[in-house]
């Protein structure tokens, strides 16, 4: 009788998603949050709203917000990737070797791309098989790729030509007068949030999130979903890694030595909570683009880079304060323990 009520509970508990006014509400905070710090700079900072700036912050919030939405999967489940700031560092360098080898750009990128799929895959075996904890599997990745990174370039950048006409739109030119990273940054999230959605795929992350357990008896592919979930962290890692070497022309061993940090911190402003099972990427997009508005404010008014980490670290446990989810989910669990 037991082992048929626990399906049952849980089956129900697999169904009990966010609701459509938690939703908006986490959604309204990142969003509310922006429109009182854009008033605000329309005073302080007035150039903030020339065009060319407006332009810059899209191009600044678009590769953060493509690796966000890849981590936004992962944490949904509980867990987190540390390692998507050297998957963007490997893939670049990926792309550039292979160029300068004479590949063509289209199998080049592809390359990259299937590296960081590859690496996502890693992570997601290690914690959905050898139950090793995300927090602890991503860290372990994470410095195998940084020296991986490395040990291919011999520690410096690796310079190729990037005037092919895939690299221009993957990291340079303008489509419909927005910057491309931009719009590739659109179309990543649409397909995250049209997923997250409608998707069972995306249920089974929220169910995952909210209880292992209730959702294996429940008769979600519990394994599987990880690993796809990591994939996905680790393809878009590495498409943001093609975009930032696409750019700039250069495959960086130690770019994006601090994407993991922003990614996670577009994704905790954006609403999602890091004890799983609630948020999504419409808030991610939100806390994306809220963390570009205010590294660009920082920029203007002169504010140095390494007070900037000190004030994205205050930004993030304000986030977490405001949303509250995480503190009202530990005390729930401590109670009824």
């Amino acid at each position: 009788m037991t082992l048929k009520s626990q399906p049952t509970t849980s089956a129900a508990a697999l169904t009990v998603g966010p609701t459509p006014l938690s939703r908006l509400t986490r959604n309204l905070v990142p969003l509310g949050v922006g429109v009182i710090l854009v008033v605000a700079v329309a005073v302080l900072v007035p150039n903030f709203f020339q065009l060319s700036n407006i332009l810059n912050v899209g191009r600044q919030a678009a590769i953060v917000g493509v690796i966000a939405i890849g981590v936004t999967f992962v944490i949904l489940t509980a867990g987190i990737d540390l390692s998507v700031g050297a998957i963007l560092a490997v893939s670049g360098v990926t792309m550039a070797l292979l160029i300068n080898s004479g590949t063509p750009a289209p199998l080049a990128i592809l390359a990259a791309l299937f590296a960081g799929l590859a690496i996502g895959t890693i992570n997601g075996l290690g914690a959905a098989f050898l139950h090793i904890q995300p927090f602890i599997m991503t860290l372990a990745t994470m410095v195998a790729v940084q020296g991986l990174s490395l040990r291919l370039t011999s520690g410096g950048p690796i310079q190729f030509s990037n005037d092919d006409a895939i690299f221009m739109v993957m990291g340079k030119s303008q489509i419909l007068g927005l910057p491309s990273p931009f719009v590739i940054f659109v179309f990543v999230s649409i397909l995250g949030i049209l997923a997250l959605r409608y998707l069972a795929f995306g249920r089974s992350l929220y169910a995952i999130g909210g209880s292992f357990e209730a959702a294996r008896l429940s008769g979600v592919p519990t394994r599987r979903t990880l690993v796809i979930a990591y994939g996905i962290s680790g393809v878009c890692a590495a498409l943001a890694g093609v975009m930032t070497a696409s750019r700039l022309g250069t495959g960086d061993p130690v770019a994006g030595s601090l994407s993991n940090l922003d990614a996670i911190t577009a994704v905790v402003i954006g609403g999602t909570s890091l004890l799983g099972g609630r948020g999504g990427a419409v808030g991610t997009v939100f806390g994306a683009l809220l963390l570009a508005v205010l590294s660009n404010i920082m920029n203007l008014v002169g504010i140095s880079p390494f007070d900037q980490q000190i004030v994205k670290g205050v930004v993030i446990i304000a986030a977490v304060l405001i949303t509250g989810d995480n503190l009202r989910q530990i005390l729930k669990r401590r109670t009824v323990s």
